[in-house]
């Protein structure tokens, strides 16, 4: 009988286009508008700072109504109601931004969009077609985003500069963006392996333990054999520890992504050059998401997730001392912290699926997502706020520091959880 080829290939291509349109466009884009926004509305730093921390507060805060979402309705309805949402949000933002209280009130609705079409549904689907290669599968799906964030904001930028500043028709860029991933993901999504009669990595079940089958694919780092829950989930040290270490490792990458092109601007770099070098940054995170989609199935994401800290971090502090009489430190800055946030970007998906399953997957990432981006979603406006206070972005520069120093150290105690123990302790907490 004839054998249909793995659709996960194929999948994890179009899975690339869905991630790399919402996250390059409606996720990074706007940044790169703010500027225009600034000039032509007459904002100050912090008010235009608090509309884009909308945009990423409810990236993550709605993480665990996309989640039950998932649940509900599966991931490929999810990732389609999700662009719709965003390009909509997107669409009406260019027609009416100048009004304050909406703007922000749009930029609510479009990080919801980009919650939905994004980042949960898209890692959820790859987790549940690849287990040996599971982090071959995110780091290559992942990849899209550093595409998308490296190609959309100059695209987006050369298009309003043409355009004398009207940085209207950058959102309606972003909402037609948003669109073209949902019509993929209703296309050509298919949330499981069993929904098209095939099993995850393309082996079925009994080719796994048949020494007869020839070669299979093992995992060679730590993969949980157990059905987690949710419940057990948050009473693992592991859990938090993952949640300490995103968010010290990615407040630093908030002020280098939100920051980035009104501080090159101030250091004395054309708009054009700003964005440029904004763009590099989140392209060079490509380096980092393939290099765990290399050695992510082979070396402990923990300890990889470490290095890339420690690269977010280096990268961080060449950042506040970057300026056009040093040329190197412009272009080392964006590809130490790229590479970093790139590389634990990516860890997070893949710790998360090996810890705990991909059952639980949806459910733990809609916790990780929102605690995490409470804290995260702080750095903008509050290194606007500080900057209309100081003239400086020097205070903000020393915490985020310290938040990157504490998420390294917090991740090289993230230690695989025990699911045994984790039931002993509630049982005897119960009876206690």
């Amino acid at each position: 009988m004839e054998t249909r080829p793995f659709y996960g290939w194929w999948l994890l291509f179009f899975l690339w286009v869905i991630y790399t349109l919402p996250i390059g466009f409606a996720f990074y884009s706007p940044v790169i508008l703010a500027p225009f926004m600034i000039q032509d509305l007459g904002w100050s730093r912090g008010e235009i700072m608090v509309g884009v921390t909308a945009i990423m507060l409810l990236f993550g805060i709605t993480s665990p109504l996309t989640a039950w979402m998932i649940t509900r309705i599966g991931a490929r309805k999810t990732i389609v109601i999700g662009g719709c949402i965003a390009a909509s949000a997107a669409f009406l933002i260019s027609r009416l931004g100048h009004i304050y209280p909406l703007f922000i009130t749009l930029g609510i609705f479009q990080g919801l969009g980009i919650s939905m079409s994004a980042m949960i549904p898209v890692q959820t689907v790859a987790i549940a077609w690849f287990h040996a290669r599971r982090a071959l599968a995110l780091g290559l799906v992942l990849g899209g985003g550093a595409v998308g964030g490296f190609l959309a904001p100059q695209l987006i930028n050369w298009v309003v500069l043409r355009a004398g500043g009207n940085w209207r028709i950058g959102f309606l860029l972003i909402a037609v963006a948003s669109l073209a991933g949902a019509a993929v993901a209703l296309l050509a999504v298919r949330n499981r392996p069993g929904d098209v009669g095939q099993h995850p990595d393309g082996v079925e079940p009994e080719a796994r333990t048949d020494p007869a089958a020839g070669p299979k694919r093992t995992a060679r780092t730590y993969r949980t054999s157990e059905d987690w829950t949710v419940r057990e989930a948050l009473k693992t040290r592991a859990l938090w520890l993952l949640i300490l270490a995103v968010t010290g490792t990615f407040y630093m990458w908030q002020i280098i992504v939100t920051q980035g092109p009104l501080h090159l601007q101030d250091r004395g770099f054309d708009p054009a050059m700003s964005a440029f070098l904004y763009s590099l940054a989140i392209g060079l995170s490509i380096a980092g998401r393939f290099t765990i989609a290399g050695l992510g199935d082979r070396i402990e994401p923990r300890y990889l997730f470490a290095f890339g800290s420690l690269c977010t971090l280096i990268g961080g502090i060449l950042f506040w001392f970057v300026s056009p009489d040093k040329v190197w430190v412009a272009y080392l800055y964006p590809l130490l912290a790229g590479f970093g946030f790139g590389a634990a970007y990516v860890c997070i998906p893949t710790i998360t699926g090996n810890y705990w399953g991909a059952e639980a997957f949806p459910g733990v990432t809609g916790l990780i997502s929102p605690m995490a981006m409470l804290i995260q979603s702080s750095a903008a406006p509050l290194a606007g706020l500080l900057y209309d206070r100081q003239g400086t972005y020097l205070t903000i520069m020393i915490v985020s520091w310290l938040a990157v120093a504490v998420g390294f150290t917090a991740m090289l105690f993230c230690r695989p959880p025990e699911r045994a123990r984790v039931s002993k302790e509630s049982a005897e907490s119960s009876t206690g």
